[in-house]
C-alpha cells in the first residue's frame, strides 16, 4: 500500500488588522504543526493573539526559498501536512512561496487554497476604479531606472497599474515614474487595515512632492487619458458635456454615441474613456 502524502495548506493572513483571519485558516494554523512562513517574527504575532501553540516553524525568505522547499517537500512525502504563509496577505503574490508550490505540483501533492486578504483586492475594492475590462498587477518594481522603464515602456496603455512599493524607496520610484509615464491620476492606499490607514486620490507630480512615507504602499496608476494626448479634445468641455448628458437619464452607450457624432471622435475611444475617468 502507497504511503499516503501530506497536504500543502497556502493560507492567507492578515494584511494589518489581527482581526482579518478567515475563521478556516484559524482552524488549519490551530490544527496544524510545521508551517512555513516568510516571517517568523511576524507570525508569532498571530499565533500568540490566537494561542495557536506548539508549531515548527520553517523560515522561507527568498534567499533560503529553493533549499528550504527541497526540506518542505520530503515532509510532505512523509505524510505531514504542512501550512504556507507570507508575512502578510497572500503567499506566492510578490512573495515567496510559488517554488515549493511548483515542487508540490510535480509530485502529486495534494494543495488546499484558504483564501483571504490581499492588498491588491483591498486596495482596488475602496478605489472607485471601474474593473469590467482588467488591471495590470507588477508587483514590486526592479530598483535600477532602465529596467524600471524597459518594463513600463512594454505595457498597454488603456489599464490600471498596480504596483507595491516599499516606504523607503517611495520617493525614488515617484521620481522615475514621473519620468517613464508622465504626471498620471493614482490612488494610494498606505497601511492598509492598520490605525494609520490612507486612501487618496491624487496625482503623481502631488504625490512626489511629499517628504515621508511610512507603511507598506499600494499604489494605483491610472491610465493616461487617450483623448487629452492622441485627439487634441478639451477634456474639461467633455466632461462637462457627460456630467449633462448624465443629468437627463443617458447610460454610458448612449453618451458615447452622440458624444461620438458631436466631436467627430472614434466611438471606441469615447466609451472606454468614459469607463475609465474616475472623476466624471
Amino acid at each position: 500500500m502507497q504511503k499516503k502524502t501530506g497536504t500543502l495548506y497556502v493560507v492567507s493572513l492578515p494584511i494589518g488588522n489581527l482581526k482579518d483571519i478567515t475563521l478556516r485558516a484559524l482552524e488549519i494554523l490551530k490544527n496544524i504543526k510545521f508551517i512555513a512562513c516568510e516571517d517568523t517574527r511576524s507570525l508569532k504575532k498571530i499565533l500568540n493573539y490566537y494561542k495557536c501553540e506548539s508549531k515548527k516553524l520553517i523560515s522561507l525568505y527568498r534567499d533560503v526559498e529553493k533549499k528550504k522547499s527541497e526540506k518542505i517537500l520530503e515532509l510532505l512525502k512523509r505524510g505531514e501536512d504542512v501550512v504556507l504563509v507570507s508575512e502578510a496577505g497572500t503567499p506566492g503574490i510578490s512573495d515567496p512561496g510559488a517554488y515549493i508550490i511548483n515542487l508540490a505540483h510535480k509530485n502529486r501533492i495534494k494543495i488546499e487554497p484558504i483564501p483571504g486578504p490581499s492588498a491588491i483586492t483591498c486596495a482596488l475594492s475602496v478605489s472607485g476604479i471601474v474593473l469590467d475590462r482588467g488591471f495590470i498587477f507588477l508587483g514590486f518594481l526592479p530598483k535600477k531606472l532602465e529596467e524600471q522603464k524597459n518594463l513600463l515602456s512594454n505595457l498597454p496603455n488603456n489599464f490600471p497599474i498596480i504596483l507595491f512599493i516599499s516606504p523607503h524607496q517611495m520617493k525614488k520610484t515617484l521620481k522615475n515614474l514621473l519620468k517613464i509615464l508622465g504626471n498620471r491620476e493614482c490612488f494610494l492606499a498606505r497601511e492598509l487595515t492598520k490605525l494609520h490607514e490612507e486612501l487618496l486620490w491624487t496625482n503623481l507630480e502631488e504625490l512626489e512632492k511629499r517628504e515621508n512615507f511610512l507603511g507598506e504602499i499600494t499604489l494605483i496608476i491610472m491610465p493616461e487619458k487617450i483623448l487629452d494626448k492622441e485627439l487634441k479634445i478639451n477634456w474639461d468641455i467633455l466632461k462637462k458635456e457627460v456630467q449633462r448628458l448624465k443629468s437627463q437619464g443617458f447610460k454610458t452607450k448612449e453618451m458615447s454615441k452622440c458624444l461620438s457624432k458631436k466631436f467627430n471622435l472614434p466611438l471606441k475611444i469615447v466609451y472606454n474613456w468614459i469607463l475609465t475617468s474616475d472623476k466624471i
